[in-house]
Parts: C-alpha cells; sequence; structure tokens
C-alpha cells in the first residue's frame, strides 16, 4: 500500500474539516441554535399553559353545576308558605338556608379565585406568544445570515469533496473502507505514525508483540484509541 496517497486523502479530508468546524461555529448558527431552544421552551411552556385552561375550565363547570344547584335550592326553600310550618320545622329550614346561605358565599369565592387562575393564563398566553413571534422574527434574521455564510463555503466544500473522490481511485478498497468506517465514528486522524514504541495519536505505548505485529503487516490498529497505526 502506498500509505502516502492515503495520507493525502486524509490531509484533504482535514480541509473539510476544517470548512465544516468554521461553519458550525459561527456566531449566526449558534443564534440560530439559541432561538430554536427558546422556541422549543416557549411551545412546552403553551402546552402547560393549555393543560392549566382545560383544568380550570373543568373546575368552573363543576362550581358552575354546583353553584345553580344551590340557587334552585335556596329559591325553593324561600318560597315554601312559612305559616304552614311548625316550629321544629321552621328550625330546619332557617339552619338549611343559612348553610345554604353559606356554601354560596363560598362558591362565589372559588369562582373569583378561578377567575384570577383564568386571568394568570391568559396573561401567560399572551407573553409565550408575544416571545415566539419575536423568536420567529430573529429566527429569520440570523438564517438568511447563515445561508450567506453556507452559499460562500459549500462550493469549497464541494470542490474538495470532489476531489477526495477523485483521490479514493488510487488508494486500495479496504483501506479506504477502513478509513471511512473511522470517520464515521468520528475518529480523526484515521491514519498516524508509530514513533517512539507508542501510537502516534493517543501516544500510548505498545507491547513488544504489537510492536512486531505493526512491522509485519505495516498497518495496525490502536487498541487505546482505535487509530490506524503505520511504519513510515
Amino acid at each position: 500500500m502506498d500509505i502516502n496517497k492515503i495520507l493525502d486523502y486524509q490531509k484533504k479530508d482535514f480541509e473539510i474539516i476544517k470548512l465544516e468546524f468554521s461553519l458550525n461555529e459561527s456566531p449566526n448558527k449558534k443564534a440560530i441554535n439559541q432561538i430554536l431552544s427558546v422556541v422549543k421552551e416557549t411551545q412546552d411552556s403553551s402546552a402547560e399553559l393549555e393543560k392549566n385552561a382545560e383544568e380550570i375550565l373543568a373546575q368552573f363547570n363543576n362550581l358552575k353545576k354546583t353553584y345553580a344547584d344551590n340557587i334552585s335550592t335556596f329559591l325553593t326553600l324561600s318560597k315554601k308558605n312559612s305559616e304552614k310550618l311548625n316550629e321544629m320545622e321552621v328550625d330546619g329550614m332557617s339552619n338549611l338556608m343559612h348553610t345554604m346561605s353559606s356554601n354560596l358565599s363560598i362558591l362565589e369565592k372559588k369562582l373569583l379565585s378561578l377567575a384570577e387562575k383564568v386571568s394568570g393564563v391568559l396573561s401567560g398566553y399572551e407573553m409565550a406568544k408575544k416571545k415566539y413571534q419575536k423568536a420567529r422574527e430573529k429566527h429569520k434574521e440570523f438564517k438568511d445570515k447563515f445561508d450567506k455564510e453556507q452559499s460562500v463555503f459549500k462550493p469549497q466544500v464541494d470542490k474538495l469533496l470532489a476531489e477526495l473522490k477523485s483521490m479514493e481511485k488510487g488508494i486500495e478498497a479496504k483501506y479506504l473502507a477502513k478509513y471511512k468506517e473511522k470517520r464515521q465514528d468520528n475518529i480523526f486522524p484515521v491514519f498516524v505514525k508509530f514513533t517512539s514504541n507508542a501510537c502516534g495519536g493517543c501516544m500510548m505505548e505498545l507491547p513488544s508483540a504489537q510492536i512486531e505485529k505493526l512491522k509485519k503487516e505495516s498497518i495496525l490498529e490502536c487498541e487505546n484509541c482505535h487509530r490506524l497505526m503505520f511504519l513510515e
């Protein structure tokens, strides 16, 4: 195997890595990611507000029914002719109406409390809506800037990719396959020199048996960092 060909290939690949890194570290891309995070938080907040609104609506409907039942009972009792009731019945009616009156007062307070909760939910919705709208506007602004950056980088990357494709013809298939497999696993550089009895990638020293194996095979995978070591 001509090691220089795969090293040239790796060097060319590194140029692509540097361009991609530069693009990924773009302040515009970072701003976009931050905005997307805000949008996600806003969506989660809106979902929580919707859940709260459903719970409040259920509580309100229950209170409304109870309130209506109490009013109906109170009105029915108030229409009874007290002159036809004995003293015990009058006392019972009086106590019952007092209880009903107290229940109505409690229900009114609960309804007022629910009204405040509704107001809080509506306020939360309004804040989430404004936050989301602002995030959308900012997203468009930074995305337009990032798209311009990509338009500059893309031709350079495409040119390098074409050059890599052309270089693949001169590289032994099994080593090219190994290279691509390692790159897929985010290992770079893939091929490193074996120097001073150690891997040129992680600097881990090799035992004598491994060194002998490397001398025989010319290429050996490091057991520690999984790069491919070669002897010059």
